[in-house]
């Protein structure tokens, strides 16, 4: 089911609502509606719907540790990893807040069927802990004003190895104080002071769009590694010590050139970490040189400090999702944190190639959207509306012309309150395919993991209709 427009009403709805040079377009389906419920569009059946992870609320701030691996009511950053006949998904947690004191990862195994048709998830007894606390976990400050930084947090990822083995990667970062500028807002981190002018230890209040400082600032604190296996029961356990791939952690971080912070001494087993040069030289050759299995994402390319630019000075392109063309072109969507519920688009003709600045598209969405394509070369596209609570699927034949759309998901998930997060549904999307079906895995309110399983058969068949 999608739009029917006559030529000539969608030439005319191209040349008023998207730019000539936008490489993809997007036709609003009749009776779309981004205030209404499934935003007013067709709801998409024969997908599968589960909650994979369902938190309990936690007093971590009263003990500093948490109760369980089912305790912390944040968590976000979910993505797929590829093991032999296991599909994991990974994602950070914290016991209320985005990016908090104690922030720690967390993985769920689920056993892929031998014909690939599906998966089985299990119960608690397949979630890990893959990287623990690095300070004690307390909720984070609405205003950073302490002279002592104890707020780090981990993030990082899984990296599978062609031999089977793996490695947790681990970045210990900080948030700390607020900007005006999204140069000093990078997701990667600084190692570098923000001018005091752009520094403010508490961010504005009011409407969204009417504040000044309203994004948090990274630091990186250090980077560690930790080798670990899949046991029977489908948990991770480690093998061996932790190293701290980066230099000494240091005593004090300079926030501005006039403000300094005293670093609290991480949590073991950061602090005990041993330094990656003893590691033995097999463990070192494997971590730096061994061949990854590939993501189950794609990551756009960009030369170093062009990924925010676009192309009508904007410069606020943020999340990303890519896919490549029947034609061999490759597209990167990105949404803009100064130009929000519209994507914007890049083209670039090589996997090699950089891309260059994004135009602004007429496609409806926010934050992190993803995309990828069916066997017969079409292309899908999953988005979300500014609210959080309307997911949506979208096809185009060419990767050019999206011209079917269904609603997804429609959720409002009441969450426990915390910095960054609140009421909503189902965003920031990662996908992998396995056999006949294709897997997204979202936070639902940036505080439950959900998961969708939808039919590669069912979307080539809507293609024909």
């Amino acid at each position: 089911m999608g739009s029917k427009y006559g030529i000539i009403g969608f030439l005319s709805f191209v040349v008023l609502t998207c730019s000539a040079e936008a490489p993809l377009k997007w036709a609003r389906p009749d009776g779309f509606d981004e205030n209404a419920k499934h935003l007013g569009l067709p709801v998409l059946t024969g997908v599968t719907h589960r909650l994979l992870y369902d938190p309990l609320t936690s007093r971590a701030d009263e003990t500093e540790c948490y109760e369980s691996l089912r305790h912390g009511t944040y968590s976000h950053h979910q993505v797929f990893v590829r093991y032999k006949n296991w599909l994991v998904v990974v994602w950070t947690n914290h016991m209320q807040d985005e990016n908090g004191p104690g922030q720690r990862l967390l993985a769920k195994v689920g056993r892929i069927a031998a014909d690939q048709s599906d998966v089985d998830w299990g119960g608690d007894d397949t979630i890990s802990e893959l990287c623990p606390p690095a300070h004690p976990v307390r909720r984070r400050r609405s205003v950073d004003d302490t002279t002592v930084i104890d707020g780090v947090f981990a993030g990082g990822g899984l990296d599978v190895l062609e031999d089977g083995r793996m490695f947790v990667n681990i970045r210990l970062m900080v948030c700390d104080g607020w900007t005006d500028d999204l140069q000093y807002h990078v997701g990667s981190g600084l190692n570098e002071p923000v001018p005091d002018e752009h520094y403010r230890a508490g961010r504005d209040l009011g409407p969204v769009r009417e504040r000044r400082f309203r994004w948090d600032i990274f630091w990186n604190i250090g980077r560690f590694v930790r080798q670990v296996e899949l046991n029977e029961r489908g948990r991770f356990v480690a093998v061996g010590p932790m190293y701290r791939v980066s230099k000494e952690i240091p005593p004090e971080l300079k926030v501005t050139p006039t403000i300094c912070k005293k670093i609290l001494p991480l949590n073991e087993p950061y602090l005990s970490a041993l330094d990656y040069s003893t590691a033995p030289e097999a463990f070192r050759s494997a971590f730096s040189k061994g061949r990854r299995v590939p993501p189950c994402g794609r990551y756009p390319r960009y030369k170093h400090g062009t990924s925010k630019l676009a192309a009508n000075g904007k410069h606020g392109l943020a999340h990303n999702t890519e896919f490549v063309r029947p034609d061999g072109k490759w597209v990167a969507v990105r949404d803009n944190l100064l130009d929000i519920e519209t994507y914007y688009a890049a083209v670039k003709d090589k996997p090699e190639d950089y891309y260059p600045p994004a135009h602004k598209t007429d496609l409806f969405g926010t934050a992190m959207p993803v995309a990828g394509e069916l066997p017969c070369g079409a292309v899908w596209l999953i988005g979300s509306n500014a609210k959080r609570t309307e997911a949506y699927l979208t096809l185009s034949k060419d990767g050019v012309f999206f011209d079917k759309t269904w609603s997804l998901i429609s959720l409002n998930h009441k969450a426990t309150p915390g910095i960054c997060k609140g009421d909503g549904g189902a965003q920031y999307f990662h996908a992998a395919t396995v056999g006949p079906n294709i897997w997204v895995v979202y936070s639902i309110a940036k505080e439950q993991v959900g998961i969708t399983k939808i039919p590669v058969a069912l979307l080539t068949g809507l293609l024909a209709d």
